[in-house]
């Protein structure tokens, strides 16, 4: 089933899997990509929960009525407007939510928020907001990344990058989705739009560490894009000390890289949040 969600960014599209009743859990995907990145662990999630996928607007199936109005803080009220519509529309009041990297920024300000109480727990999968803000970085985020003319030409290699060793179907069609972002302007501009949000000054989080929810955070140890070993490192400290962290052998996304070794953490933290410890990755 499909719900299409209006916002002042665009059209969202949200699909909904699995059988009402059940749990729920939201997964937010990262910049570039849109919901079917997580088609590799779809069938185990939804198996177990009532799943809803995001596509952020301008990607997948969503509309992007000002792709260049796309940043980070418009996304927290884009998600916001979602968690509204599943409790109107679905019965949804209480969720888990999966994000990973700019979906696992405002799968936290989603924690943070007026949405607090809805959200159960977090899965969070080297997300963003925990990068150390420097002007090196912000010239980066708005100067390379944020300017189509120059993104255009790197968002392949640094997908080809990020996605590792492109050993899944799912990653394969990712990239593949990846190598078409050049060629299509308004989605090019989201994109870029994304990147410059995170150099503004009311980018980051409020105050991570006085989360009171289960958290799980997962960070692949060969993400070229928030390192494990600084931005992991900050973002361990940043959380609370019941965070539950992982570090597995993968790159920027690892349910498409390794969805067995995700989905080994993943599926018994959602089924029990506050009892999961961490498990050594194989």
């Amino acid at each position: 089933m499909r719900l299409t969600v209006p916002t002042p960014l665009g059209d969202i599209a949200v699909r909904a899997h699995g059988e009402p009743g059940t749990s729920a859990v939201l997964l937010l995907h990262a910049n570039p990509g849109d919901g079917r990145d997580f088609d590799a662990v779809l069938p185990a999630l939804a198996d177990r929960h009532r799943t809803f996928v995001v596509d952020w607007p301008g990607f997948g199936d969503s509309t992007a009525s000002e792709p260049g109005r796309v940043t980070p803080e418009r996304l927290v009220d884009v998600a916001e407007r979602v968690l509204d519509v599943l409790a109107a529309e679905q019965g949804v009041r209480r969720i888990a939510v999966v994000g990973n990297s700019v979906g696992g920024y405002v799968a936290c300000r989603l924690a943070e928020g007026r949405h607090a109480r809805a959200v159960t727990a977090l899965a969070l999968v080297d997300p963003a907001g925990f990068t150390r803000l420097s002007p090196l970085t912000r010239w980066f985020c708005r100067e390379v990344m944020g300017r189509p003319a120059r993104a255009r030409r790197l968002v392949v290699p640094l997908a080809r990058l990020y996605l590792g060793e492109l050993r899944t179907p799912s990653a394969r069609a990712t990239y593949r989705r990846a190598r078409q972002l050049p060629g299509n302007t308004a989605r090019l501009e989201a994109h870029c739009a994304i990147w410059r949000g995170f150099a503004e000054p009311g980018f980051g989080l409020r105050d991570p560490g006085a989360l009171r929810i289960p958290v799980l955070l997962l960070w692949g140890s060969r993400d070229p894009v928030v390192p494990a070993l600084l931005d992991g490192r900050r973002a361990r400290r940043a959380l609370p000390a019941h965070t539950v962290s992982v570090v597995l052998p993968t790159a920027h996304e690892p349910y498409n890289e390794r969805p067995d070794l995700f989905l080994r953490h993943t599926l018994p933290f959602l089924k029990n949040p506050a009892g999961v410890g961490a498990v050594r990755p194989r």
